[in-house]
């Protein structure tokens, strides 16, 4: 969601997250779970489809706009 939100208004992740009043300490644990997480494996593969996926929806609102990959 933080990345989502620093897509779509630009600027950092930090303040991405005081934009959804995610406290300061969180960001930095969930951030670090994250890339903990994408170092499994596939993880990165799956993370960067999702990613898309939102963006997509978030700019197309929910339409077909954009040739699919799958």
């Amino acid at each position: 969601m933080i990345r989502l939100v620093q897509m779509v208004r630009g600027g950092s992740r930090t303040g991405a997250a005081r934009y959804l009043g995610i406290p300061p300490g969180t960001l930095e644990s969930t951030a670090l779970r994250i890339r903990t997480w994408q170092k499994e494996p596939g993880n990165a593969d799956a993370y960067q489809t999702a990613l898309r996926q939102i963006a997509e929806i978030a700019i197309y609102g929910g339409r077909s706009g954009a040739a699919s990959a799958d």
